[in-house]
């Protein structure tokens, strides 16, 4: 009997308890309609069970005015409450550059999460069945999937539950027939122009008949067995997430995270890749991809031309979303900022502005007075008072600038230094240089010039100390 298959699927995979309070996504098509009525028929084992039904109107086809009408007079009849969405799906598809399908998928989900949260239900439920299963995972192996689009329908997804994936539809128009059940038919269901309703209507049926009568089964137990063990592998990476990226802002899950916060600086590390097996590899690779460009679903080729990437390569997708291997890290390459082409005069006392970026703040001490000095050549300097000449010249970079860092033997140019820094392309034409009687002092991010050191004869200390200007 239907009604124990689905019970049983449901207890399985521990989708609900029998307490839940649950919101039901009705089309009035017969999936969604068999699975309010079973849910009606569980809810007489489980009477703890609270239901709802919620039903969005897309507005696209000529019949949504009756399928919203027959949703209403469904909810009426058995007593249920209703939640009811409309939304301008080819508008909205239009304005996005979405096709209709996709444009109408959002819109509903959107439209379910807003409608949930207004009744306070755990979980929202979608009528898929074993069948639809079985024919995404043939729609995704024929467009090119690896095993996260194995996965295909989930049966858990967030705040979004599936219980009839248990079941096939054969089975649900059985039960339909026998309840004497009345449900909608959506037309665009017999259109074999799409895809989907070709693997339904025309290769299912023969693969069934020709190859293997539980193929729908198969696919559907193949999808299952891939988002288990794609759950394994998230655990996984999200575990290796901070060992191979630096200058992430914290951790990202889901579809949902905001990319609008991932910094400039963001980088994944492509040397520790290489001692991974490559299908860890090209996992890390897709969720960096996902964050720094945006890609929602990463191909293969995208993803291994990443992988692959030598040093200086780089990686493009559309003119302003490039990635380049700097030294092993893989970072993105910011359009080229203009120079803050300023010079400008520092006697020293109180703060400078340097930019919309930056603020340098100086200051004179006794060296007899300081303690142990707390070098951060990112942030803070220390120099020989007695061997600068005020005022200080505070420029962008010029080309040929050279000095001689504290510590080495000779002279080095500033754009080599930077490079050996791994400073981003976008920063060093930002960065100010501090030059004393013509002489490079300091630039932040690097050592102090060796010449303007504090030895121990130094009597007076200028120190320089920088901080981020609010955005």
């Amino acid at each position: 009997m239907i009604y124990q298959k689905f019970k049983s699927f449901v207890e399985a995979h521990s989708l609900f308890s029998p307490q839940s309070r649950l919101l039901v996504a009705v089309s009035g098509g017969q999936d969604s309609v068999a699975l309010v009525h079973l849910l009606l028929e569980l809810k007489r084992d489980w009477p703890g069970l609270d239901i709802a039904l919620a039903h969005f109107n897309h507005q696209l086809r000529a019949s949504a005015e009756a399928d919203e009408r027959f949703v209403r007079q469904l909810a009426r009849k058995l007593g249920l409450k209703l939640l009811v969405g409309r939304g301008r799906v080819r508008e909205f598809a239009r304005q996005n550059k979405l096709n209709l399908e996709e444009a109408g998928r959002l819109k509903r989900y959107e439209f379910l999460e807003k409608a949930a949260e207004k009744w306070g239900a755990e979980l929202v439920l979608t009528a898929h069945t074993m069948t639809d299963q079985a024919e995404t995972v043939l729609m995704r192996i024929f467009r090119g999937t690896g095993l996260e689009g194995l996965q295909a329908i989930r049966l858990r997804a967030g705040q979004v539950v599936r219980p009839l994936l248990g079941i096939k539809r054969e089975e649900i128009e059985k039960y339909v027939r026998e309840k004497g059940l009345k449900f909608r038919v959506d037309e665009s269901n017999l259109d074999t122009s799409f895809l989907r309703n070709r693997i339904r209507l025309e290769l299912i049926p023969h693969l069934e008949k020709e190859f293997d009568p539980e193929v729908v089964s198969h696919l559907a137990q193949l999808a299952l067995i891939a988002q288990d063990e794609n759950e394994a592998l998230a655990e996984l990476i999200e575990g290796l997430w901070p060992v191979v990226t630096r200058g992430c802002c914290g951790r990202h899950k889901g579809k949902n995270e905001d990319r609008a916060t991932v910094p400039p600086g963001f980088e994944l590390d492509l040397r520790a890749l290489k001692q991974m097996p490559v299908a860890v590899a090209r996992r890390l690779v897709r969720k960096f991809l996902h964050l720094s460009l945006g890609l929602e679903s990463p191909s293969y080729e995208q993803t291994q031309a990443v992988v692959n990437l030598r040093e200086g390569q780089k990686f493009s997708w559309g003119k302003d979303k490039v990635l380049i291997n700097e030294g092993g890290w893989l970072r993105r390459l910011e359009k080229k900022s203009t120079a803050i082409k300023s010079s400008l005069r520092w006697d020293g006392r109180g703060s400078l502005l340097f930019g919309d970026r930056w603020k340098f703040t100086g200051k004179v001490l006794e060296a007899r007075k300081v303690g142990e000095l707390q070098y951060d050549d990112a942030s803070r300097c220390y120099l020989d008072a007695s061997k600068l000449e005020f005022p200080l010249e505070v420029r962008s970079r010029k080309p040929g600038d050279e000095y001689r860092p504290l510590g080495m033997k000779g002279k080095k140019k500033l754009k080599d230094l930077l490079r050996e820094k791994k400073t981003p392309q976008a920063e060093r034409d930002l960065l100010p240089v501090f030059v004393s009687g013509g002489r490079v002092a300091w630039v932040p991010g690097l050592p102090i010039a060796e010449e303007f050191k504090v030895t121990p004869t130094t009597r007076k200390i200028f120190v320089i100390e920088k901080s981020e200007l609010p955005q």
